[in-house]
């Protein structure tokens, strides 16, 4: 599943939000043993919604057999490395 980019006031993601990171090449989520979720995601530069992303906003990912969209808040982000 592509993650879907929202606003950063979004309670319902029940919809696309801002848009689908169609473009996006890498999404893992990862969870320490009884903790917390995080989600690292890797979308080229030149990507249809590169410019939407920002610290605040949320990213929603499908991460497991339930199907529920799990938010993220954007916390941080990287100086684009060889275009991504």
């Amino acid at each position: 599943m592509k993650p879907i980019l929202f606003e950063k006031n979004e309670t319902a993601f029940t919809s696309n939000g801002l848009g689908r990171l169609q473009d996006c090449t890498e999404c893992r989520v990862t969870e320490e043993r009884n903790s917390i979720y995080e989600c690292d995601f890797t979308v080229p530069v030149d990507g249809e919604n590169f410019d939407d992303i920002r610290c605040g906003r949320i990213i929603g990912v499908r991460h497991d057999d339930s199907q529920d969209i799990q938010p993220f808040d954007i916390v941080s982000y990287s100086k684009p490395i060889d275009g991504l």
